[in-house]
């Protein structure tokens, strides 16, 4: 059985990696880290993911049009920042999962569970 696809968006070099360790700890596959809205909306239109982790603020800009596409796909969004908004997030994005910056393992991981569902839609 194939492993979930979590594209993963960080533009802080540590913070991505120990994103990336942790999900695929959580055995799913990753996609990315992207550092940027662009390069990561030119992969999505390559390799649909299952899920997306997104920090709000990313090299060139605020990711919001990449999570407007990627709810348009489907796929279940959560936003990882600590610029994150949970009322602002939940009104624009409503079935999408928010962690505050730093994550507690257990927390991410419950959020990648809630969003999972999503894929199947």
């Amino acid at each position: 059985m194939p492993k979930s696809k979590v594209l993963l968006c960080e533009d802080e070099y540590i913070v991505a990696l120990d994103l990336q360790l942790l999900i695929e700890e959580f055995g799913f596959e990753v996609i990315g880290p992207f550092a940027s809205v662009s390069n990561a909306m030119r992969e999505i239109g390559e390799t649909r993911p299952d899920m997306a982790v997104l920090d709000v603020s990313l090299k060139d800009g605020e990711v919001y049009p990449l999570a407007d596409r990627l709810q348009e796909m489907g796929v279940g969004l959560v936003f990882h920042s600590g610029h994150v908004n949970d009322h602002e997030i939940k009104t624009r994005y409503p079935q999408a999962e928010c962690c505050l910056k730093p994550v507690h393992t257990s927390r991410l991981k419950a959020a990648l569970q809630q969003a999972a569902p999503l894929a199947d839609c």
